[in-house]
């Protein structure tokens, strides 16, 4: 009678121990996304300090630090993930802090029950080159990550567009971007640089990722734009190369500044014609749309 009690006592624990793993501490948003990125790998995006311009980050880090280090929580998981002192950082420190803070916030977490779900695009070298996988999964919530699919992919499609709430001039008024379609009739301008009406013969818009920049441009004249930095004036430069005092149509630059984006997706559209060109919020910029 021992003996079958101590079986069935075994079988109870045998059972007990096969089920999942008991939940621990929950950890912060910043330390469950360096969860998830310790086991599926770094984040592939478009960074504003690369693309589309190219410029030094150190800049970036020593202008952007009270801000990372005003976020407690992401700051004390920054410092603690990259082994970096508590107290005051050298500027090579700020520049781990800021590559770190970057990598964070171009990583999106939605909370399911006590899990958070995640789905991003990583870079893996091979001997073949980069490659690109499209990663999902979950991490609970004490920072257990769980790999659902990896699906090979292509480099992420950095946005060059035009901001959602952008307005482009047509023969019947301004017409938010959102709304254009092919067919409609908007203002573009011939190969002589005549002002002409033509119809819209493409649209596209582009998913950003988390932390995308635009550049808020503000003319003498009232006119401005929110463009992202690599789109082409109508002159052909991109607006990330702009700055205050230079010629744009016909006016002058007084405001210029990289501001973060709060919509999801950046738009453009490509008129009929030679040259691709038309007028969003009254500044004349080019497509980057290819003819058809």
């Amino acid at each position: 009678m021992r003996r079958f009690f101590s079986v069935i006592l075994f079988a109870i624990v045998a059972c007990g121990s096969a089920g999942p793993a008991p939940v621990g501490s929950p950890l912060t948003q910043a330390q469950l996304k360096f969860a998830v990125m310790d086991s599926v790998g770094k984040p592939a995006y478009c960074d504003p300090d690369f693309y589309p311009l190219g410029r030094p980050e150190m800049p970036g880090a020593i202008a952007q630090y009270p801000t990372i280090k005003a976020d407690a929580e992401a700051y004390a998981a920054i410092v603690a993930h990259e082994h970096l002192p508590s107290g005051d950082l050298t500027d090579d420190q700020k520049l781990v802090l800021y590559k770190a803070w970057k990598l964070i916030r171009a990583i999106t977490l939605t909370q399911d029950s006590d899990q958070y779900k995640f789905s991003y695009r990583t870079n893996q070298s091979t001997s073949n080159g980069a490659l690109y996988q499209q990663v999902s999964g979950a991490v609970r919530v004490d920072g257990v990550v769980t790999i659902a699919s990896r699906d090979n992919t292509s480099a992420p499609n950095c946005p060059i567009c035009l901001a959602a709430s952008t307005l482009v001039s047509t023969p019947n008024g301004p017409v938010r971007v959102t709304d254009i379609r092919p067919g409609m009739t908007v203002w573009t301008e011939d190969a002589a640089g005549k002002r002409i009406a033509a119809a819209v013969i493409d649209v596209g818009s582009t998913q950003v990722p988390a932390g995308h920049l635009m550049v808020h441009v503000t003319l003498a004249d009232g006119r401005e734009l929110l463009v992202s930095p690599g789109h082409r004036t109508g002159d052909g430069r991109q607006a990330g190369t702009l700055k205050v005092g230079d010629s744009l149509d016909g006016s002058v630059v007084t405001l210029w500044q990289l501001v973060p984006y709060s919509g999801d997706r950046t738009y453009d559209l490509l008129p009929a014609g030679p040259t691709g060109r038309y007028w969003a919020g009254g500044i004349l910029m080019s497509s980057t749309l290819a003819h058809p």
